[in-house]
């Protein structure tokens, strides 16, 4: 589904990600993880199209995000859901109109039809019944929950999920963390979760990859992950 290849990235000089290769699978959940700056985000970025690499291709679902013009990706990302880390709800809109939103850009669906789908995917992330609830009434929690609603609310078959349990006490990080990994491996996403959160990031993940200077320094299970030799990811995992 995800396929990236020898994607490298530079700013100012600073090699931010040095030709990493990866692949995930249709329905595969996988954390990407490594220190503050070693290019995670730009990654996610790179897989949705908002950034162009220096050298390398991606293609997701059969698509060269890489060599897209501006109006095909357009198209492609709405097979693309992100879970931005701050959330990112708009604060002059309900919560149903947040969900909303995407649908009546980019859909021909009727009112009633939106409204039951909003309805549909706010009770899956247990939030029934605040539809009408502006972002700011809501705990930190509730506002990933609406947020995670939101990025599936399209149906789409790529999720991707940037510090997903920043902010959050332990007991809701496991919560954010258990509900992503289920309602993607329900919907068949190919889902990538960067992450500092290492005890949830293998509780989750199917595999986790650790990047450090930009390049990969281990990837595959947990057991794989903790049995690396790598000087950087035996520190880094041990905190």
């Amino acid at each position: 589904m995800i396929k990236v290849e020898g994607l490298t990235k530079a700013f100012g000089g600073n090699k931010v990600l040095d030709g990493v290769s990866l692949e995930v699978a249709a329905g595969e959940v996988v954390a990407l993880m490594g220190l503050s700056g070693t290019g995670k985000s730009v990654l996610l970025l790179h897989i949705v199209g908002l950034m162009s690499p220096d050298a390398g291709k991606i293609i997701v679902d059969g698509d060269p995000v890489t060599e897209l013009s501006e109006s095909r990706l357009l198209l492609f990302r709405r097979k693309v859901g992100y879970l931005f880390q701050d959330s990112a709800l708009y604060d002059f809109m309900t919560v149903g109109e947040n969900l909303a939103f995407p649908l009546k850009e980019h859909t021909r669906l009727k009112p009633v039809d939106i409204r039951a789908k909003v309805d549909a995917h706010l009770k899956m992330v247990d939030l029934a019944g605040s539809a009408d609830t502006f972002p700011s009434e809501l705990s930190g929690g509730m506002r990933k929950r609406a947020a995670l609603a939101r990025a599936l609310i399209m149906n789409v078959k790529v999720l991707l999920c940037d510090e997903p349990t920043s902010g959050l006490d332990p007991i809701r990080s496991r919560d954010i963390s258990q509900l992503i990994r289920d309602l993607s491996k329900k919907a068949g996403c190919a889902t990538v979760v960067t992450t500092h959160d290492m005890l949830n990031a293998f509780r989750i993940a199917d595999r986790a990859f650790v990047l450090n200077q930009g390049k990969l320094a281990a990837q595959g299970t947990e057991t794989e992950v903790r049995g690396s030799s790598d000087p950087f990811v035996k520190e880094f995992l041990a905190g």
